[in-house]
This record gives structure tokens, sequence and C-alpha cells, in this order.
């Protein structure tokens, strides 16, 4: 199977939520919910067998340093900045077409370079 990691920056606020079970707080969210919308409405991003929309998240904290040149949405050039993040991980089948689904993921995220990762695993069963 193919594995999509989209790294989601998110506030305090709303990964408090988040991590206290609060459901909701996904619509609250302006990337968050694009990205769930994304995989809800794929009919091969998030299909696991008869089950569709399928995806999980990871909570955390992302740290970088932004270069001169860089356009940060958070942070300043040269200074470490650490964000809170939220991991969306869904799945698709192996060798199914997922390039629209990452290309408007991609147009939702406000990260001049959006951290996206599309890897190979396979499932235990």
């Amino acid at each position: 199977m193919q594995v999509v990691r989209v790294h989601c920056p998110v506030s305090a606020n709303i990964l408090a939520r988040l991590q206290a079970g609060e459901a909701a707080a996904l619509a609250d969210d302006a990337v968050l919910s694009a990205v769930v919308a994304v995989i809800r409405g794929s009919d091969v991003l998030g299909a696991i067998g008869p089950y569709r929309g399928v995806f999980e998240l990871g909570f955390g904290l992302e740290s970088f340093v932004p270069q001169a040149d860089a356009v940060p949405t958070t942070g300043r050039a040269g200074e470490a900045a650490v964000v809170p993040t939220v991991v969306v991980k869904s799945y698709a089948a192996q060798g199914a077409d997922i390039a629209a689904e990452l290309a408007a993921i991609a147009a939702a995220h406000p990260w001049e370079v959006p951290v996206i990762e599309v890897g190979q695993v396979a499932l235990a069963g």
C-alpha cells in the first residue's frame, strides 16, 4: 500500500482539543479540515478494503530554522521556530493514482514547502 503523511500546523488550542479527544476540533482548523475533506472525498486515498475516509492523527511539535530566502508562515529567518503539528496519515492501494489528492492537499497547505510524505507500507493480516 501507499502511505501518505501530511504535516499540518495547528494552534496550541486545536492541538490540545484534539489530544483531549474532541473530534469537533477537526472542523475548526482550515488546513486540517481541508486535508480531511480531501481524504473523505476520495475513492482512492483513505481506502482500505470496504472502508473509505480512513486516516489517523499524530500529535507533536515541529521545529525548523527559516533561511534568509525563506517566506515562512511562522517564525523569522535565522531563528529556530517550534510549532504545534498534527500529522494526518492515510493510505491508498499500491499503484493507485493519488496525484489529484496530493495536489489538492498541497494547494490547501500554508507552508512554502508543505511536508507531504508518500511511501510504501505493508499492512499485517
